[in-house]
């Protein structure tokens, strides 16, 4: 297959955040259709490579393999193994499938993927076993109305593991859910930028590597890697062009906490992804903390859930940053509430929303009152 081939590609998403994924993907002059939980396009390899190595708030990039009409099990096989899984699973010993099934005659999934996994073996005259390890390539099947559609991961793992959570904290925002957030701001990559509540960095680190433009899977592997139609020039090509185009921020990057642990993850954090020259973190408590500047741009994660033990003190404390020498700065902030159960001195509207562990949250973000 020609590496200008065009392919039907997903780039997935957390649900509400297919707008800013669409944005992404413009700027990469990659032109797409939001669905619900991402957006699909044509594209060629490059783009394949292109979009993992860039994109900043997607989940997975999935290739489709194919689609068709099964009614019974015989025509699932038949048709399966009619697909070249020789590329994508040339040296492959054993392979995840995630399957759901809905309004469709054939409704177990984990039949159904017993009976893939046959084709496939079928195909390339070999067995194959179905297995949950994590470093193994990945079926995408989907079931509706009778209708089969295969896709293929060629990320080989959630693209908001991009390598440099070397050191853990509680309630961790995702890498991507993180930048999400960072671009929702509206952030020019040179206004100082603070993060109150920094925790183990991921807000900082993002807005670093986003300013910096340094390419999130620069420094990670692929799952298309391993294709047999992969092309290697072209990809170490694209790899030393995202590195040539790395330029150092110049404006403040902070993050601060009242933790000395955060604090001590937070730079063990950076340095693992590279940008710890670019940014500083700082032990202090929120109700201490002095402007920088006078203007920028307050992006944070504040405390709730299970990380919440003050009731709603970390964000009064917040409320009062603003009342006092933080009154021109812009604010962008997640709550898991429609409504802030504390009142700030500007008007903040939700502009997004997005699941963060294992709850709906919303992006707020300061605006002009009416």
């Amino acid at each position: 297959m020609s590496s200008q081939s065009l392919y039907d590609i997903l780039a997935g998403c957390s649900p509400g955040l297919e707008g800013v994924l669409s944005s992404e993907l413009s700027f990469l002059g990659v032109e797409g259709k939001i669905i619900p939980g991402g957006v699909s396009f044509k594209g060629t390899l490059e783009d394949l490579y292109l979009t993992n190595l860039w994109l900043r708030t997607a989940s997975r990039i999935l290739l489709k393999i194919g689609s068709f009409k099964a009614l019974h099990f015989k025509e699932l096989v038949e048709k399966t193994s009619r697909f070249p899984w020789e590329i994508y699973f040339s040296e492959a010993k054993a392979v995840k499938i995630r399957v759901t099934c809905r309004r469709s005659k054939l409704y177990h999934s984990q039949a159904v993927a017993e009976r893939l996994i046959k084709a496939i073996s079928l195909r390339l005259g070999r067995e194959l076993t179905l297995t949950r390890e994590e470093a193994t390539p990945l079926l995408i099947v989907r079931l509706f109305k009778d209708e089969v559609l295969i896709r293929i991961d060629s990320s080989g793992g959630d693209l908001f593991k991009r390598g440099y959570k070397v050191a853990k904290g509680p309630a961790p925002l995702r890498e991507n859910l993180a930048a999400a957030l960072v671009l929702l701001s509206g952030w020019d990559k040179k206004a100082p930028f603070l993060d109150p509540f920094c925790g183990t960095g991921t807000i900082v680190i993002e807005a670093a590597m986003l300013a910096a433009n340094l390419a999130p899977g620069l420094n990670r592997s692929f799952s298309f890697e391993n294709w047999r139609n992969f092309k290697a020039e072209l990809w170490q090509e694209l790899k030393e062009k995202a590195q040539k185009a790395i330029t150092p921020p110049s404006g403040l990057i902070l993050g601060t906490d009242w933790s000395e642990k955060a604090i001590s993850a937070s730079q063990e954090n950076a340095r693992a992804a590279q940008v710890a020259p670019w940014v500083k973190f700082e032990k202090v408590e929120i109700s201490r903390l002095k402007p920088p500047a006078t203007e920028g741009f307050l992006v944070t994660n504040p405390p709730f859930g299970e990380r919440l033990k003050e009731g709603f003190v970390p964000l009064k404390k917040l409320s009062d940053l603003f009342r006092k020498g933080f009154s021109l700065w812009d604010l962008t902030m997640i709550y898991p509430r429609k409504r802030l159960p504390v009142s700030f001195p500007f008007c903040l509207k939700s502009i997004a929303f997005f699941d963060h562990g294992g709850q709906r949250v919303f992006v707020f973000k300061k605006q002009t009152c009416d």
